[in-house]
């Protein structure tokens, strides 16, 4: 265990510049990551809705499964995870999920969607007032930034799953946690591109209502998801927390993981005086130390935290 704490420890504290080479995609490979292909579609599952269809091509071409078991590569993982993309059910909210009976990681053509619409919906908020947000988001950067945190998050519930990690508390705060700490593992730019993204999508959203909604109003949503987070009952008893809850606890690790680089996140205001962030971030670090780190092989955790995942457009 001391010696994957040291190596842990030199990894977070080492410059980039200074591990293995970026470019080395040839030793990211993993036998127990792989692509569910079903009748020669390479993963990318051929969606119901004729819509869709154009963004499978855009998942297809940014080569999304492909780069995903690449960044698991490190894992040694006790069994076999498999990944694919599909039109998921749910409807037009559907969200990428972990599915633990066929230990399967499920990316869903909605979602892609939803973001597309959610980053000019942001864009257009930030332009009208930037101090809405504390961290400002491209459109490409917000929809490469929240995939990349939602993956994320449900790679969390995979690993829970596959590694038996014990869990106190409810185990989808337990991925939010995971989710952003990984994030935060990278170099600065990768980093503050995932969780600001993260981050914003949690602060878009409103918070349940206080009262149940009329379900005969012509403004009811007709998405099952959307239902919920109109629903009071539904929102606040459902294993997720609190939209705006989520968004202050990302904010709070951020802050945790830097308190130099994110200072600006309790010297704006956007943080209690009294949270102790550098403690909760010690916590989570102290947890994945414990339970996940012991399965990474840190040799290639180096070139997965050294490449450049995202392409000069979702940077800017």
């Amino acid at each position: 265990m001391f010696r994957h704490l040291a190596i842990l420890a030199f990894l977070l504290v080492t410059p980039m510049n200074a591990r293995a080479a970026a470019n080395d995609d040839a030793a990211l490979t993993n036998g127990k990551v792989r692509i569910a292909e079903e009748n020669g579609d390479n993963g990318y599952r051929v969606p119901k809705t004729a819509a869709y269809s154009v963004i499978r091509d855009k998942m297809m071409k940014r080569q999304v499964l492909e780069e995903y078991v690449k960044f698991l590569s490190p894992m040694r993982l006790a069994k076999t995870l498999w990944v694919y993309v599909d039109e998921c059910d749910g409807g037009a909210g559907a969200s990428p999920y972990y599915s633990p009976g066929d230990r399967s990681m499920v990316m869903c053509y909605q979602f892609m969607k939803m973001i597309e619409d959610r980053a000019a919906f942001i864009t257009q908020i930030e332009a009208k007032n930037p101090k809405q947000f504390p961290m400002r988001v491209t459109r490409d950067g917000f929809i490469a930034g929240v995939f990349a945190g939602v993956i994320l998050h449900e790679t969390g519930h995979a690993l829970f799953d596959n590694l038996s990690v014990p869990i106190f508390g409810r185990e989808e705060d337990a991925a939010d946690e995971i989710s952003t700490f990984v994030a935060l593992q990278f170099q600065p730019q990768v980093a503050d591109l995932v969780v600001s993204a993260y981050a914003d999508i949690g602060e878009t959203f409103s918070n349940p209502p206080t009262e149940a909604p009329d379900t005969k109003a012509a403004d009811y949503p007709k998405d099952k998801t959307d239902q919920c987070f109109a629903d009071p009952f539904c929102a606040f008893a459902d294993v997720h927390g609190a939209w705006g809850q989520r968004f202050y606890n990302t904010l709070c690790i951020m802050y945790g993981a830097n308190p130099n680089h994110y200072a600006f996140l309790r010297t704006g205001g956007w943080l209690p005086a009294d949270r102790d962030c550098p403690g909760e971030y010690a916590q989570i670090r102290h947890a994945f130390a414990t339970t996940i780190y012991p399965f990474i092989e840190a040799d290639l955790m180096a070139k997965v935290q050294a490449r450049q995942w995202f392409i000069p457009r979702e940077q800017k």
